[in-house]
């Protein structure tokens, strides 16, 4: 029985090696094809790999680079959108990612946030939600460790010390927590799309008949608010809201 356990474990092993060692060849294919200058071969390449449910921040960034020279700014966006929510801390991704936006037609200024809440998006953006679990566990061991000296130390100096040191180190635990599930929720939620239709004309009901409010246009990032049928209120970076068609959007 043993002897089966172990063959059947190594046959499970083997195929699995023979799996990613054929993923590493298609990953290699498709960069070459980039190298290349072939961006469509690139992108059916990436596209792909994609499709067997491998995913990777790495992966979106080589592909929105492929759209992007290939000259298709949605696809690019999009890709770079979905890199970033997987490496938030990446300095290329976020780079490429506003030089595609700066090339779209719609200039949407973002409605201003208070200072304190600008600074924590940064913070929580410095890094990805794994970083941000490890770290919470790591300070609350600290804290724990901290109340333990506290409770058997005989000395008052020692006691208020570790005390106040257990009391920041359990708020940084707390915080960092919060941090990797809020990055963990973008990941799960995904309520951001990108516009991939030339232009759409945002209504005010979910329906033809409705109101037309605005015009949008391919590149435009939105965020969604809730759903009826096939229709998407939308809001854009502005603060303005409306109704437009499922049809015109991909999700990050």
């Amino acid at each position: 029985m043993l002897k089966i356990l172990k063959i059947i474990l190594v046959l499970i092993l083997f195929s699995l090696s023979v799996r990613i060692l054929a993923m590493d060849e298609r990953i290699i294919k498709a960069n070459a094809y980039y190298s290349d200058g072939m961006f469509q071969e690139a992108i059916d390449a990436y596209e792909d790999i994609l499709k067997t449910g491998m995913t990777s921040p790495e992966l979106h960034y080589n592909l929105g680079n492929a759209y992007y020279r290939n000259g298709y700014l949605p696809a690019a966006i999009l890709n770079f959108e979905r890199a970033l929510l997987l490496a938030p801390q990446d300095k290329d991704i976020r780079y490429n990612l506003e030089l595609a936006y700066s090339q779209i037609t719609d200039k949407i200024e973002t409605v201003e946030e208070f200072f304190l809440a600008r600074w924590f998006s940064a913070l929580r953006g410095s890094t990805d939600s794994d970083h941000w679990a490890v770290a919470s566990i790591i300070l609350f061991v600290l804290a724990f460790a901290g109340l333990f000296v506290y409770f058997f130390s005989r000395t008052t100096a020692i006691r208020k010390i570790t005390f106040f040191m257990a009391l920041l180190f359990f708020i940084g635990s707390v915080t960092t927590f919060s941090f990797s599930y809020n990055q963990k929720q973008r990941l799960i939620n995904r309520n951001r799309a990108i516009v991939f239709a030339p232009s759409v004309t945002v209504r005010s009901s979910p329906d033809r008949s409705g109101t037309e409010l605005f015009v949008i246009h391919e590149g435009t990032r939105v965020k969604i608010l809730r759903t009826i049928s096939d229709w998407l209120e939308i809001e854009l970076e502005d603060g303005n809201t409306g109704w437009m068609q499922e049809v015109n959007l991909e999700i990050i």
